[in-house]
């Protein structure tokens, strides 16, 4: 068993990214905020089953935050067939 890493994101800007294989390392996943920057190194099978974890939890609670893209989008068309008629 390892050392657990506990770092509480919820009041900090955080930026995500995903660094790609190179020839010295693995994918790598990293969280940089103002407490720093964790990086996680890890093969692309265990990158899919980060993303799925994260993608079951969200996809099972409401996210208000997040607007619905297509609704946007179809509002967008329909105001701009409206004032290609009016």
């Amino acid at each position: 068993m390892g050392t657990a890493y506990s770092v509480d994101l919820s009041n900090q800007h955080t930026e995500v990214e995903v660094l790609p294989e190179n020839h010295y390392s693995l994918p790598t996943l990293s969280l940089r905020g103002s407490f720093g920057t964790i990086q996680i190194f890890a093969a692309n099978e265990q990158l899919a089953e980060i993303e799925y974890a994260l993608r079951t939890h969200l996809n099972g609670i409401r996210y208000p935050e997040t607007p619905d893209q297509q609704a946007i989008l179809n509002h967008e068309i329909n105001q701009s067939i409206e004032e290609e008629i009016a």
